[in-house]
């Protein structure tokens, strides 16, 4: 390396390199389950404190219907996310699969699902990987130890991931803001 001229665009392609691997990495997941982050707690890409209308986006119901949990109103996915709605419930139908969320002011606050055909169960892992029918050993294995039985619940300072379990199988899981 006798020729110094060079190294002002090796600096600057390192920089660059260093600038891009530090913002991609706070987008993701860490290899291991952070119950501070989260977009652990969400369903293929969507995650309980995300705006409904980038959910919706996400998941791509073939249906879906919303209605505040007071007033019985029925509210579209654009009134949710401009901030309508103080506690809306939304039964969304993707392929027979059905998934249940809950919305307060455009913000998910609740993502559950339960009841998957095992024809459709490849179509729906948490944002760390799990399908419904996984075994309690791979929950455990994507998500570390926790207590329980036939519910396992991981718990971080403002979300709740949970998850149910019947004969080694997780059958139902629900993430909740707390």
């Amino acid at each position: 390396m006798k020729d110094w001229r060079h190294w002002p665009c090796v600096m600057l392609v390192l920089i660059a390199g260093v600038m891009l691997a530090a913002c991609s990495s706070d987008g993701g997941l860490s290899p291991s389950f952070d119950p501070e982050n989260q977009k652990e707690y969400g369903l293929n890409g969507a995650y309980v404190g995300q705006n409904i209308k980038e959910a919706m986006d996400i998941l791509q119901p073939d249906k879906a219907d919303f209605m505040d949990m007071q007033t019985r109103e029925s509210y579209t996915v654009d009134r949710m996310a401009a901030g309508e709605g103080n506690m809306v419930m939304g039964m969304m139908l993707v392929g027979r699969t059905q998934v249940m969320v809950m919305v307060e002011r455009g913000v998910l606050q609740s993502i559950m699902l339960a009841g998957v055909p095992e024809e459709e169960a490849e179509k729906f892992k948490t944002n760390r990987g799990l399908t419904i029918y996984s075994s309690e050993q791979q929950l455990k294995e994507l998500y570390g130890e926790a207590a329980g039985d036939k519910e396992i619940v991981y718990k971080g300072s403002k979300q709740e991931a949970s998850f149910g379990i019947v004969n080694d199988q997780v059958v139902w899981f629900r993430f909740d803001r707390l």
